[in-house]
């Protein structure tokens, strides 16, 4: 229900105080494969490729989902109850890439997300933001969504005092479509 609650506006916001950041030196990097690996999370998300989008999510989130084939199941039964509900999601795309940062031996990146969503009231743009994980210099990437600020804190401390996670965007209706 995750997708439906960014279409009926009941997004989870992280602290009021909270800003998006903008990028700093450290974005300077390069890293090609945030974005090419970004995209296929994307695609896999609109495209209902579960088994893929599991592939890309951060392995600490899968383990307490209870792995990945209980993982996929869930993401299924709710993708399953959304259409049930009247809500589709018609794209994913992947937008800018909006902090990254060096912790340790892990490179942290907030990426924003832009969800176009059917619903029975309409049509809807959501923007969300995913959180990429790299533990081997930007090679390899896997991914948190729908993460806020104190989630994001409890699963890393450390690297929460570097990064914000902007606070998710009400969707706004799309007109004429």
């Amino acid at each position: 229900m995750i997708l439906a609650q960014i279409a009926c506006g009941q997004t989870q916001s992280s602290n009021s105080e909270s800003k998006t950041t903008t990028k700093t030196e450290e974005t300077k990097l390069d890293y090609p494969n945030l974005k090419t690996q970004s995209v296929e999370v994307a695609k896999a998300t609109a495209s209902g490729d579960f088994a893929k989008l599991v592939d890309f999510t951060y392995p600490k989130i899968v383990e307490k989902a209870g792995g990945k084939d209980k993982m996929i199941a869930f993401l299924k039964d709710d993708s399953a109850q959304m259409k049930a509900e009247g809500f589709e999601l018609e794209t994913a795309t992947v937008g800018e890439i909006k902090q990254i940062a060096k912790i340790d031996n892990e490179i942290f990146a907030v990426v924003s997300i832009i969800l176009k969503m059917k619903s029975p009231n309409g049509k809807y743009l959501g923007e969300s933001s995913m959180i990429g994980i790299s533990n081997d210099n930007g090679v390899n990437w896997k991914f948190a969504n729908g993460v806020n600020q104190e989630r994001f804190k409890a699963m890393f401390p450390k690297a929460a005092e570097k990064i914000q996670i902007p606070m998710e965007q009400m969707p706004k209706p799309i007109e004429n479509e």
